[in-house]
C-alpha cells in the first residue's frame, strides 16, 4: 500500500545551542518520501547560530519559534504542540537523524490500522554516522500490533519520542507534556500506551546520535532518577500499575541508578539503591551480589 499523501503530519523539533549538528537534522527530515509535513523548530533560547542554520534552508514547510531560554523539556514540545496543524504529529531531536522512509512507513501502517493510537519505530545509537554502536531491538524487521503499556515497563520498549509518530486527536485523552520533571517523554509515551493500543515497527528508522552534549549532567543525574521513582509511584497509585509491574519496574530503575552512583564514586548512595532492589525483589540474587560487591570494593 502506498502512503496516502492527504494526511498532514507536523514535525516537532525542539533545540538549544545546536548550530553545529541541526541542519544534518533538517536535512534527514527533508530527504523523506513521504513529502506531506510541516516541520516546527522550537528554539529554546539559543545564543549560537542556530537560527541563521535553519533560515539558510528555504522550503516553506519549515517554520521556526523561538523561546526565552527553560530547559524544560517538556513546555519546549508543548510549544510546539500548540502550533501544530496536522492531523498526525512526530517528533525528532535537534542531533538525531531519521531513514528516508520512516514518516512513510509509519503513515502507512497508522493507515492500515485504523484503531491504532500512535506508531513506534526501531532504530540505533551511533557516535560515527551510518555505524551502528547499539540496535533498540534484536529484531530488525515486522511489525507488532496491541497494548505496549506493559511492555514498556517490562524494558522491551525504547520510550524515545523521536520515534514515535501518533494521532493529533489521542490529545484530546493525554493532554500536553509534564512540564515538571526530567521523565517528561517517558510519561508521554506511557499514557498514550495506557490509552490507546499502538504499532512497534522493528525496522531500525531512527539513528540516534551519541555524544557528550545529551548525557544527563553531573548535577541532575540523581533528581532524574528520583524522578523516575516518583513516577512509578504515581502509576501505581493511580491503578495504571499492578503492584508486581511496578516493583518489578522499580527494580530495573534501582539497579540501574546504583549503578550510575557506582560511577560517580558514590558508594553509600549506590548500596542504598541496590538495597531497594533488593526490598522490590528479595530473592532475585543481582542485588545482593552489587550490595556485596559495592562493599568489598
Amino acid at each position: 500500500m502506498q502512503a496516502p499523501h492527504s494526511i498532514s503530519v507536523s514535525i516537532i523539533i525542539p533545540t538549544y545551542n545546536r548550530a553545529s549538528l541541526i541542519g544534518e537534522t533538517i536535512s534527514s527530515i527533508l530527504a523523506q518520501t513521504y513529502p506531506h509535513w510541516e516541520l516546527i523548530i522550537v528554539d529554546d533560547g539559543s545564543d549560537d547560530a542556530t537560527a541563521a542554520v535553519v533560515a539558510d534552508f528555504a522550503d516553506e514547510r519549515i517554520r521556526y519559534l523561538k523561546l526565552e531560554h527553560s530547559g524544560i523539556g517538556g513546555k519546549i514540545k508543548n510549544a510546539g504542540l500548540h502550533m501544530a496543524s496536522g492531523e498526525l504529529i512526530a517528533f525528532n531531536d535537534s542531533d538525531d537523524l531519521w531513514h528516508p522512509s520512516k514518516l512513510e512507513k509509519q503513515v502507512i501502517a497508522l493507515q492500515e490500522n485504523p484503531e491504532a493510537g500512535f506508531c513506534i519505530t526501531g532504530g540505533y545509537n551511533f557516535s560515527t554516522a551510518g555505524v551502528a554502536a547499539e540496535y533498540f531491538y534484536k529484531e530488525a524487521s515486522g511489525a507488532y500490533y496491541g497494548p505496549l503499556f506493559e511492555k514498556i515497563f517490562n524494558s522491551t520498549i525504547a520510550c524515545f519520542t523521536q520515534a514515535l509518530l501518533f494521532r493529533k486527536d489521542c490529545l484530546t485523552t493525554i493532554r500536553s507534556f509534564s512540564e515538571t520533571g526530567d521523565f517528561s517523554d517517558i510519561d508521554f509515551i506511557a499514557r498514550l500506551a495506557y490509552h490507546f493500543n499502538g504499532i512497534l515497527l522493528y525496522e531500525p528508522l531512527l539513528f540516534r546520535r551519541l555524544h557528550a552534549g545529551n548525557y544527563i549532567q553531573n548535577d541532575t543525574w540523581q533528581e532524574s532518577y528520583r524522578q523516575g521513582a516518583a513516577l512509578l509511584s504515581t502509576y501505581r497509585k493511580q491503578g495504571m500499575l499492578g503492584r508486581k509491574q511496578a516493583s518489578e519496574a522499580s527494580f530495573r530503575l534501582y539497579i540501574n541508578y546504583g549503578e550510575k552512583s557506582l560511577l560517580y564514586k558514590k558508594k553509600a548512595l549506590a548500596f542504598s539503591c541496590f538495597a531497594r532492589a533488593w526490598w522490590q525483589k528479595p530473592f532475585h540474587p543481582a542485588a545482593l551480589k552489587k550490595m556485596i560487591k559495592t562493599i568489598i570494593h
